[in-house]
């Protein structure tokens, strides 16, 4: 009985490799053969990937940026659609199995179809070891001939609806577009082609002829290839013959996949006409099949390259200049659709990790006896005992450590980034009053006339006055800093120039630069409010500098109460030779000693360490983090002590030490810590990532204070588990084993 099972283990696993196209032959001949694919495969990525840089470099990454710029949260949208198109084809795959053998549930199919779609995806086998791997998950739950049945069925009505869908997209660009002949002989022979396949199959299903076998046959009367094909042939025979029965078996089933498949074409064109529409173009359905088709026939030509790098994106920017738009927005729609892609296949890979995983380590820790010794290890049994706790105390080491790092950088990046902003005003002195302290708003005391005197000192190019002061956020949460320029003056000096609109006069009128109309979608004519009134906004500037935001210096004066504009906050100096700033410099020193000489070049820097309350926020920050990694390493390992009495009683009793057992209770501390610290660096710079993609603040994430988050977690964990592991250490053996 054993060999008879035996025999029919070897029967199954023949026919499994058979059905998913896998050839198992060892000798040399294959073996080159199929190293030579491989290294094709690599040529063909390195191709692919080369024809994207320079299709980038051709059309410039300024464009490809702004369009890109446009989707914002769209994203998510593309997103949905694809998780909806692979819910379609997994619902699809799922009805295929019998129901006598569909012992799983739609998410297990739904998850074996990430996992097999992410080795399509990334590998260089591409659908076939994709295809193989959906097999051998679902071979778990279901018997390994229906499984390949259920794949080979499904596979094959999804490639009889891609021509379809290919077949009608070249004919609906014919009827629609004025083409040349150079662009209207390939859709002729893409629709042809595409029609034969269809008219094919039809033709095969009502004459009930198997043409793949008669095919195999021909060969073998041929002497082509006939030992080959000769082996294979009953394969052949009996996949077609699987799909012949499903037709006449489960004709209800059959139409019900070819409905997902086409309601799966249906999301591809959805996502198409979302980025058309997402980047201001009218998202015509036509438009967007004919584009989608097209894809397919990339896709299709190209599936030999790996995840068909640059040329899935060359070609939809082809596709796209040749229905009239810019290429860039076919790179646009390309990169969009495959970063889409690539979410999906990254979560396709944790499904298969997931899948794969657990079976992976058994036979590796049955191979590799140290590996067993390793997971038998007793701090790492107790961590994997109970994984809930364990991530949650790494999550909450993890927080303390995105408190200190995301904190700090985001203070220090503000300001940092508000003295870059102040640096890049085109001076390179400022001058102040005596006594002006900090930065920011000041006091109007600076003399307006000391800008003409310093003009005339050797070396000065431009001198300009200028003020500043701060006002509530549009929110009302927060301050915003705003600028009170001479305009001519300051154009001089700066080298700002309006984009659109006009400059500045007098009155209650603003300028405001193009980072702060993108934010606000502004216009030109919105007001602005300002100093608890409207201001007009008459331009938008360029080049960005200083405060976002631009008023008259004489409105500013009028809202301070300086009279007769006299005074001012600051006079900017421009040299005319950057090199001899210093120079310029002194002798500006030498002719007024009284006021504050500041060179624009350490404003960054004086910004950072200009604000004293800050040291102390950060202070408080840093101990209100180590107290959390303190408490929930605390915490853990009291409740760790507590479940583990018992267990504790036992190591006791069998001779272990008390310092043993606390350093086990150390140990599991030190390396929640650790596994805390990493996971709270991945968060740090991925809240980073997001803060400065979706908004206009600077985050500076410095090593010295990783390294303090490292050093502040290490030590709140030891300190946090010092408690549990003392008490472990103390407790009786025989009240420990009595322990209920």
């Amino acid at each position: 009985m054993t060999a008879a099972r035996g025999q029919d283990e070897v029967g199954r696993e023949d026919l499994f490799e058979a059905e998913i196209h896998i050839t198992a032959d060892t000798g040399d001949p294959e073996r080159k053969r199929r190293g030579w694919l491989f290294y094709v495969h690599i040529l063909a990525f390195l191709f692919g990937a080369t024809l994207l840089v320079l299709l980038i470099r051709a059309v410039g990454v300024e464009p490809i940026f702004q369009a890109l710029g446009q989707i914002h949260y769209g994203f998510f949208i593309l997103l949905a659609l694809a998780g909806t198109r692979h819910a379609l084809r997994s619902f699809s795959m799922r009805i295929a199995v019998p129901r006598q053998h569909r012992r799983f549930s739609f998410w297990q199919a739904y998850t074996t179809r990430l996992a097999g779609e992410t080795i399509s995806f990334f590998t260089f086998t591409g659908p076939v070891l994709g295809e193989a791997t959906k097999a051998a998950i679902l071979r778990k739950r279901v018997p390994t001939k229906a499984a390949v049945q259920a794949l080979a069925v499904d596979n094959l009505l999804y490639n009889l609806s891609v021509a379809v869908f290919i077949a009608s997209g070249a004919f609906v660009m014919l009827l629609t577009y004025d083409l040349p002949v150079g662009a209207r002989l390939p859709l002729f022979g893409i629709a042809a082609g595409m029609a034969l396949v269809i008219g094919l199959v039809a033709w095969a299903v009502v004459s009930d002829v198997m043409p793949v076998t008669a095919a195999v046959d021909f060969f073998i009367r041929r002497g082509w290839k006939a030992k080959w094909f000769g082996t294979k042939r009953g394969h052949f025979h009996e996949v077609e013959q699987n799909v012949y029965d499903f037709y006449k078996e489960r004709p209800r089933t059959f139409f019900t996949m070819l409905a997902c498949d086409f309601l799966s074409h249906a999301t591809t064109v959805a996502e198409v006409a979302a980025v058309l529409w997402m980047l201001g173009f009218e998202p015509a359905v036509g438009v967007s099949y004919i584009i989608d088709s097209l894809t397919k026939v990339i896709n299709l030509v190209f599936s030999f390259v790996p995840a068909t790098i640059g040329v899935y994106e060359g070609g939809t920017g082809f596709i796209l200049h040749t229905l009239g738009y810019m290429v860039a927005t076919g790179l646009t729609i390309g990169i969009v659709r495959k970063a889409s892609m690539i979410v999906w296949a990254l979560v396709g890979l944790v499904m298969l990790v997931r899948h794969t995983a657990p079976e992976a380590l058994r036979k590796a820790m049955e191979r590799n006896p140290r590996l067993r010794e390793v997971m038998d290890n007793l701090v790492l049994s107790n961590m994997t005992h109970r994984p809930a706790r364990t991530f949650v105390s790494i999550l909450g080491v993890a927080v303390g450590v995105l408190l200190i790092a995301f904190t700090v950088g985001l203070a220090h990046g503000v300001l940092r980034e508000r003295g870059r902003r102040e640096s890049e005003v085109g001076a390179e002195i400022m001058m102040r009053a005596a006594g002006s302290t900090g930065f920011g708003a000041q006091r109007f005391a600076m003399p307006v006339s000391r800008a003409a005197e310093v003009q005339a000192v050797p070396g000065v190019r431009v001198a300009c006055p200028a003020a500043q002061t701060t006002d509530t956020s549009d929110s009302g949460f927060g301050m915003r800093v705003i600028d009170g320029i001479d305009y001519d003056c300051y154009a001089r000096m700066s080298g700002l120039h309006v984009v659109e609109g006009g400059a500045l006069a007098r009155g209650d009128e603003a300028v405001v630069d193009e980072v702060w109309k993108e934010q606000r979608k502004a216009k030109l004519g919105d007001p602005v409010k300002l100093f608890g009134r409207d201001f007009k906004l008459v331009g938008f500037y360029e080049p960005p500098g200083g405060a976002r935001i631009k008023v008259p210096l004489s409105t500013m004066q009028e809202q301070a109460g300086v009279e007769d504009g006299a005074f001012c906050t600051t006079v900017l100096v421009s040299v005319s030779n950057p090199a001899e700033q210093d120079a310029v410099a002194e002798r500006i020193h030498n002719a007024f000693p009284e006021d504050q000489i500041i060179f624009t070049r350490d404003l960054p820097e004086l910004y950072a360490s200009s604000v004293p309350a800050l040291d102390v926020f950060i202070d408080v920050v840093v101990g209100v983090a180590a107290v959390i990694s303190m408490l929930v390493i605390l915490l853990a390992m009291y409740t760790t002590v507590t479940e583990r009495t018992r267990q504790i009683g036992v190591l006791k009793s069998l001779g272990m030490s008390n310092a043993s057992v606390a350093w086990v209770i150390e140990q599991e501390a030190l390396a929640v810590s650790v596994l805390g610290v990493l996971l709270g660096v991945v968060l740090t710079l991925l809240a980073r990532f997001v803060v400065m993609r979706t908004t206009s603040l600077t985050v500076d994430i410095e090593p010295r204070w990783l390294l303090a988050a490292l050093a502040i977690g290490l030590l709140g964990g030891t300190l946090g588990a010092l408690y549990p592991a003392l008490r472990a250490a103390r407790q009786d053996p025989v009240d420990a084993l009595s322990y209920e």
